[in-house]
This record gives C-alpha cells, structure tokens and sequence, in this order.
C-alpha cells in the first residue's frame, strides 16, 4: 500500500479501500448516518431536501445511493444529463433512449462504412504490365 491525498481535504494518507484518509471516512460514516435517520422519517425527498434537512453534501448523498447504502427510500435526484428528477440509475428514461440511439446510428454508420471500404477493395484490380 502507498500514500495517497485525500481528495476530500488533501491530507496524505496510507490507502485503503475507503480511498479517503480516516478522518474523512469517520465524517461520510457520520453523514451516512444523519441520512439514514432522516429518511427513516421520512418517506419521499428529493435530494435537495435532504441536503437541506441534513447538511450532508450532495455528492455524498449521491454516493450513498449510487453505491446501495440508501435502500427502499423513494429519493429523487437529478438525472446527471438533463437535470430531471429521477429515483433510479443516473439517467433519466429519455437520456437514455438517447444514448441508446445514438449508439445504433454510430453502429449503422460504421457499418455502412465497412461495406464501402469492401466494395471498394472488391472493384479494384491489379495486373502485371509489361513494359516496352
């Protein structure tokens, strides 16, 4: 194991699998916590609201659900495309057929270029000339 900077505050610190030095991990285990509580009070919020009841920072709250330690809670959050609240994944339904599509067009795209470079190969031919 090396030394690693925490990039929550910069500290150095011996890595681990946290991949935040001690005293960071001691604080997002405590905002995991103050979370927690207040969604066992609450049945439906929306990320900014549990900023706002909390203090814990978005990207924390994020991480938390990202990662499943937030389960069975009705949270909305912001698709990170568009911005629209969601409740699972990181896209919203259209972002997502979005990309989806995008990635056949590209496919298609490519593939039409494929043939063209075969058909053209294809058309070519090469010959022996003799010279005079």
């Amino acid at each position: 194991m090396g030394l690693a900077n925490c990039p929550e505050c910069g500290k150095l610190y011996v890595e681990n699998a946290a991949r935040v030095c001690p005293e960071c991990y001691r604080r997002q285990e405590d905002d995991a916590e103050t979370v927690m509580e207040y969604l066992r009070d609450t049945d439906k919020a929306t990320l900014e609201e549990i900023h706002k009841a909390t203090g814990v920072k978005h990207k924390i709250i994020l991480r938390l659900l990202h990662s499943g330690r937030i389960m069975g809670s009705n949270i909305s959050y912001p698709c990170e495309t568009c911005g629209t609240l969601i409740s699972t994944g990181r896209l919203c339904d259209k972002c997502s057929r979005n990309i989806l599509e995008q990635i056949k067009v590209d496919e298609k795209h490519e593939e039409h270029e494929q043939q063209s470079i075969s058909t053209k190969s294809r058309s070519r031919m090469y010959g022996k000339f003799d010279e005079k």
